[in-house]
């Protein structure tokens, strides 16, 4: 038996998805009056508001659905809330659509909400979520008055919520399901893991940093529940006022897995593991890849520029862990991308105990000590980089960073002794980075073409 799901963008409805369960078929049919907006976008560059001929590829309409879906734990809990499969991705987006990454939301109904259903914010206040998030490992932090809530890709336990205000100006964090009042942040509270000591306030210091040095990084604030929490502030949402109230709209954006085609599993570089008999297939995101991205864009210059600082930003801060789908794009009416803020960045490095290898390799090197300045000088050939620049861009960034790490590490948010002790760790890191980049891309413009 075929079902179908309708595909909103705010009250728009974009496209009708079809599904076959029992051979697993999809389709894809845009709505007519969408395909004739002048602000209409297609769903991703490999599902184009142009059908193509014999239609959609049911492989493509899958991949893209199975990556707006939670992963790990936050997967395991909805699977077993809504009684299904980890492999039912049409069930899983029926139950989970109502506020996904970006603008789709994914119903079940063929009309749009009707404004006197909306449902009422629950607010979240301090204390419950302190308890809850202490609570977490027997009543998973997804689950809200006995019902799974949305979570954004991604390993970490995360909240979607919605801030009525600026937390230092007594902002309250709601619950909302609404098609009026979408989620506007995302709080992502410390793991406790003593593997991972201070992981909220690792992502606050690198994702300040970035700001700090004028890089474009979603915008972060810690709060305390007393437990620290990083707060995410989402930058697919935008507050509009709406006459007498306010309204959220929302921005359609895709990772760059979406982007190339690629399944979840395709997010490292070596897309099989680092095994002998297996390391040597790179069917995955690359540089290579993700530079290639940039002929998508509406301005292919700043593209590839604004991947070369994130590449080079990942070296300083010591981030093994940037995969293909921790950089995103913006899909333009039209369907042209245009690179997003930059989010997830952490310093790996400082952990003990981990698989530190990269999820993409500076040339043919996947581990951060090796890179060398051939490597880099490989990485920006294969990427159509000219050398000059990334010497320019490299040693440019890296003065930044020796100043703006200092001054981040001495920043009011970080409250005890552990965790200021912490961030000046991670800027002295980063210092020692800065030095060896400056140096790297000195000496990988030097290279010879025919060495290259």
């Amino acid at each position: 038996m075929t079902h179908a799901l309708q595909v909103w963008a705010d009250a728009s409805r974009v496209a009708t998805i079809e599904h076959e369960g029992r051979d697993d078929r999809w389709g894809l049919g845009y709505a007519q009056p969408w395909l004739k907006d002048a602000q209409a976008y297609p769903l991703s560059p490999a599902l184009p508001l142009l059908q193509p001929v014999g239609g959609y590829a049911s492989a493509s309409i899958k991949r893209f659905i199975e990556h707006l879906l939670p992963e790990g734990r936050a997967l395991d809990v909805a699977v077993t809330y809504n009684g299904l499969a980890r492999t039912n991705v049409f069930g899983l987006i029926w139950a989970l659509g109502a506020e996904t990454a970006g603008a789709l939301r994914f119903t079940g109904d063929a009309a749009p909400a009707a404004p006197t259903a909306e449902p009422v914010p629950r607010e979240i206040p301090l204390p419950e979520l302190d308890q809850r998030i202490a609570e977490r490992e027997h009543v998973p932090l997804s689950v809200w008055d006995g019902k799974v809530r949305m979570s954004v890709a991604g390993l970490q336990d995360k909240l979607l919520v919605y801030l009525d205000r600026p937390l230092l100006e007594g902002g309250k964090l709601f619950l909302v399901d609404g098609q009026r009042l979408a989620s506007t942040h995302i709080l992502k509270p410390d793991t406790g893991n003593p593997q991972t000591p201070h992981l909220a306030v690792n992502e606050h210091f690198c994702m300040s940093l970035a700001r700090r040095m004028g890089l474009p990084a979603a915008e972060v604030s810690l709060l305390r529940t007393p437990r620290p929490v990083l707060v995410v502030r989402r930058f697919d949402r935008e507050v509009e006022n709406a006459g007498d109230r306010l309204h959220v709209r929302r921005r359609h954006i895709i990772d760059a897995c979406q982007a190339c085609d690629l399944p979840v599993a395709y997010k490292y570089e070596r897309n099989l593991g680092s095994a002998e008999a297996v390391r040597h297939i790179r069917d995955g995101v690359s540089f290579e890849r993700l530079f290639g991205c940039a002929d998508l864009t509406a301005n292919k210059a700043a593209a590839r520029l604004a991947m070369l600082r994130w590449a080079l930003f990942q070296f300083l801060i010591g981030n093994s862990d940037a995969h293909g789908k921790n950089f995103s794009f913006f899909v333009l009416a039209g369907g042209l991308l245009d690179p997003t803020p930059w989010y997830d960045m952490v310093s790996v490095l400082q952990y003990d105990g981990f698989d530190t290898e990269l999820a993409m390799a500076y040339g043919d090197v996947f581990r951060h000590a090796e890179v060398s300045a051939f490597a880099l000088a490989d990485f920006a050939v294969r990427c159509g980089i000219d050398r000059r620049l990334m010497r320019r861009e490299g040693q440019r960034l890296a003065k930044l960073a020796i100043v703006q790490a200092a001054a981040q590490a001495q920043a009011a948010d970080y409250e005890d002794e552990a965790e200021r002790a912490f961030v000046q760790g991670i800027a002295a890191f980063v210092v020692r980075q800065a030095e060896r980049l400056t140096q790297l891309v000195a000496d990988a413009a030097r290279w010879k073409d025919a060495y290259l």
